[in-house]
């Protein structure tokens, strides 16, 4: 890929056992492909579920992880945007890693466009009774419990949850109303391109104000967005093997 594109990639869900020996390989390949891109966003949810708050973190990441720090050292800037699985990090990444992480949306000016780039869990109207729950599990005091039980119990809980949450939003198709409405909020705010990931769906949607682009997934899509000279365009990785 030219070595001054942007690559936006989104919700891998390593830890998912959906296929994940195949989904490694190929998103290790791919990573491999983006050595001296200018800048790489993974735009949340990488994993299944990550929680390093404290002095332990998941294990079973370590060929995930050396590919990540690998693109970093090849000179390309990576940033990690907090998705609805993978919020609870700590300073690992960026002090072991050298990758920078948000926790909220990232407002981008490059290439002559004006970027909002955001995981998209809760974006748009509605969905209250989402939006409640996912404040309630960012709490200081839902944290705080959660630093008190053992890992192994804790990743059961979110593995089952997470499980639970896929089964439920992989039967409805994309609400293209309320992405819409999300993207015109980032419009309303200045920006003229709104890059989402949450929605395992592929989305390019010209719209009034400007560009709405949903990057898709790597469990079924294997799918990923560049940007070139102020141009968006959604591909897929060729899987070899």
């Amino acid at each position: 890929m030219a070595s001054d594109a942007l690559v936006f990639l989104s919700d891998a869900h390593f830890g998912s056992h959906s296929g994940e020996s195949a989904r490694r390989r190929s998103f290790i390949r791919f990573l491999a492909s983006l050595h001296g891109t200018a800048r790489v966003f993974v735009v949340g949810d990488l994993f299944q579920f990550w929680f390093d708050l404290g002095s332990t973190m998941p294990k079973g990441y370590f060929d995930i992880l050396e590919a990540l720090h690998r693109l970093c050292e090849s000179g390309t800037r990576v940033d990690y945007l907090a998705g609805n699985h993978d919020y609870w990090r700590s300073d690992f990444f960026q002090r072991e890693l050298g990758i920078s992480t948000h926790v909220g949306p990232l407002d981008l000016d490059v290439q002559g466009r004006r970027i909002r780039i955001q995981h998209g869990d809760g974006a748009g109207p509605g969905d209250r009774g989402y939006k409640i729950l996912k404040r309630l599990l960012r709490s200081r005091a839902v944290v705080g419990a959660a630093r008190l039980t053992h890992p192994d119990l804790l990743m059961a809980l979110a593995r089952w949850m997470g499980d639970r949450s896929r089964a439920h939003t992989d039967a409805r198709p994309p609400a293209l109303a309320r992405l819409d409405a999300a993207a015109a909020e980032a419009f309303a705010a200045g920006r003229d391109a709104l890059v989402m990931g949450h929605v395992h769906t592929q989305v390019h949607r010209r719209l009034p104000g400007g560009e709405l682009i949903v990057i898709g997934d790597w469990l079924d899509l294997r799918s990923y967005v560049r940007l070139v000279n102020g141009e968006f365009s959604p591909g897929r990785w060729e899987v070899t093997a």
